[in-house]
């Protein structure tokens, strides 16, 4: 593997297919890779190409000098971050972690606080984006965290996608990364209540979402998302049940603050209504099928009996 001596040594943290996604696109820029994960998976693609497994977290700060976590949500982050034999037991000074995980801003913060308190730095950076956008380099970083700390790594985070949003010194990124979480599913719901609205006029669902797309509300998450919807593809970029714990922590946050969010409320519901009726581990455009269900037509896919209560 090619690299210059002097970039830091990556370790990533939670190999999940987001998390896989990163180490590949590190080792395709030339980075040196370390990956670890809380259950024994076979990573040997990953390391095929040069990725070194971790079976312990005790030497990790040896090995690495930055630290990527991508974990499922703040259990999981907590778990890695604070136990008494987790990341952050130990630390120096120049050392980074960097976490990408869409976690609430309540335990992020606890992670700031135990960070300062040993000497490790750190950044926020949620993305958006799926696993084959990361993979192919096309991933938006939503970043923030000590504007100096982001400058010394920028460089590692402009090689892995070519977006990179710096936007505060603390937790702002986790809002902004919840607000479009939330953002995507309210056009989820009108996508599919406009689907059931023309197919039941006549209009062809390939005819009415290519006429959105053109439209003045049109935007890349819409014509992102027409094939799949045409062709009733519902294989998980980003599941319903994943959707749900992300609402969940937006509408936390908005309660905190004693704001009211009524549309997301009513998609939140329709989120979960949709995980109850068998859809919460197709992707979260099971919007569609759930109304279908719920409107007494047939669904574009069958629920999973298993997964209702």
């Amino acid at each position: 593997m090619e690299h210059s001596d002097d970039r830091p040594t990556v370790a990533v943290l939670g190999m999940g297919k987001m998390g896989q996604a990163l180490a590949g696109r590190l080792l395709d820029q030339g980075w040196s890779v370390f990956i670890w994960n809380r259950s024994p998976k076979d990573f040997a693609n990953l390391e095929s190409r040069g990725a070194v497994r971790l079976h312990s977290l005790e030497t990790l700060w040896n090995d690495a000098s930055v630290v990527i976590t991508f974990l499922a949500n703040d259990d999981a982050l907590a778990n890695v971050c604070l136990n008494d034999e987790g990341v952050l037991c130990a630390g120096s000074r120049e050392r980074t972690l960097i976490d990408m995980s869409t976690v609430s801003p309540r335990i992020s913060a606890e992670i700031a606080a135990r960070t300062e308190a040993v000497g490790i730095d750190y950044l926020r950076s949620p993305v958006s984006g799926n696993p084959a956008v990361l993979s192919a380099g096309n991933i938006t970083l939503i970043v923030s965290g000590p504007r100096a700390t982001f400058e010394r790594v920028e460089v590692l985070m402009n090689s892995i996608g070519p977006t990179v949003l710096y936007v505060g010194d603390a937790e702002q990124s986790r809002t902004l990364k919840l607000a479009i979480n939330s953002g995507l599913a309210v056009t989820a719901q009108i996508m599919a209540e406009l689907i059931v609205f023309g197919e039941n006029n006549g209009i062809e669902r390939s005819t009415l979402l290519h006429a959105l797309g053109e439209s003045v509300m049109g935007s890349p998450f819409i014509r992102y998302k027409t094939p799949g919807l045409i062709d009733h593809d519902y294989s998980a970029t980003f599941t319903t049940n994943l959707l749900i714990k992300d609402l969940d922590l937006a509408l936390d946050v908005a309660r905190s603050a004693e704001l009211s969010l009524p549309v997301i409320e009513l998609v939140s519901a329709l989120a979960s209504l949709a995980s109850n009726n068998g859809y919460g581990e197709i992707d979260f455009a099971s919007l569609l099928p759930s109304l279908q269900l719920t409107l007494g037509k047939t669904p574009d896919v069958e629920p999973s009996t298993s997964a209702i209560p």
